[in-house]
């Protein structure tokens, strides 16, 4: 039964990464005439019906969990921020929230056959982390995003953790939300880096398991929690992990038995 959700799962997604690159062409005309936030936003849409889809074939489940409803919404400035745990944490992100939003990638991603058309089509930016050059690059790109009154997606340790445990946070993604006076949301990732066996094989059954925290606003913040903002975040996501892992740890097992 596995075997058969993984090739029906995979040919759902090369069907959407064969839509996408149709499409491509689509929004290059979309972008030469300044008309591609809308292309984007269409983009967006697709790319998260495809994943609802893609995730009910491969049995994966996904858990949500959130302080309120309105931490949902993700309107008006704000920079959602999580911990990252998968080279899948972007595409839990994309499933939750129904406003399109901007996810910082590594340049590298950008360089795969037809991925790299649907990053660009939904309005990925690019960065390489060890150039000040791309760095700078991104931030730039991250503030004209924002200023389109768009989200931004990104995960503030700059990789994915090696061994479950949530890294330091970076300043920068904390110094975009000040420069541009956004909101930010704190997301907490549990299980998501669980979701193939052996790189490629859908792990049928797993739960996978997001905490959408409430919105920080970082208007009211005195100028000694603005400085430390790097620790507040990391500091929520990280009590809620521990809380998540005792909360959900017989399914854990149970998925790790498989």
């Amino acid at each position: 039964m596995r075997v058969l959700r993984n090739i029906v799962t995979y040919i759902n997604v090369l069907f959407f990464f064969l839509v996408f690159t149709v499409l491509f062409p689509v929004y290059l005309i979309f972008k030469i005439f300044k008309f591609e936030s809308y292309f984007v936003k269409f983009s967006f849409i697709l790319m998260r019906f495809g994943i609802n889809i893609s995730l009910w074939l491969a049995d994966v489940k996904v858990v949500v969990t959130r302080d309120n409803d309105a931490c949902l919404s993700g309107k008006g400035s704000v920079v959602i921020m999580g911990n990252h745990v998968g080279a899948m944490d972007p595409i839990f992100l994309i499933y939750i929230f129904m406003q399109p939003f901007a996810v910082v990638a590594k340049r590298s991603l950008f360089n795969i056959p037809f991925l790299n058309l649907i990053l660009i089509s939904i309005g990925a930016i690019p960065v390489n982390r060890s150039s000040i050059k791309s760095s700078a690059n991104a931030q730039r790109r991250a503030l004209e995003v924002i200023k389109e009154g768009r989200l931004i997606g990104i995960f503030p340790e700059g990789t994915r953790s090696r061994d479950g445990e949530v890294g330091k946070f970076k300043r920068g993604a904390m110094n975009l939300a000040l420069r541009t006076n956004s909101s930010i949301i704190p997301v907490t990732l549990l299980n998501t880096h669980k979701v193939f066996i052996k790189n490629f094989i859908f792990n049928s059954g797993l739960s996978v398991y997001v905490h959408v925290h409430s919105l920080i606003d970082v208007s009211i913040l005195k100028n000694d929690e603005k400085e430390n903002l790097h620790v507040i975040v990391r500091d929520k996501i990280v009590k809620k992990l521990e809380k998540m892992k005792m909360q959900y740890s017989i399914d854990r097992d149970l998925n790790e038995d498989k």
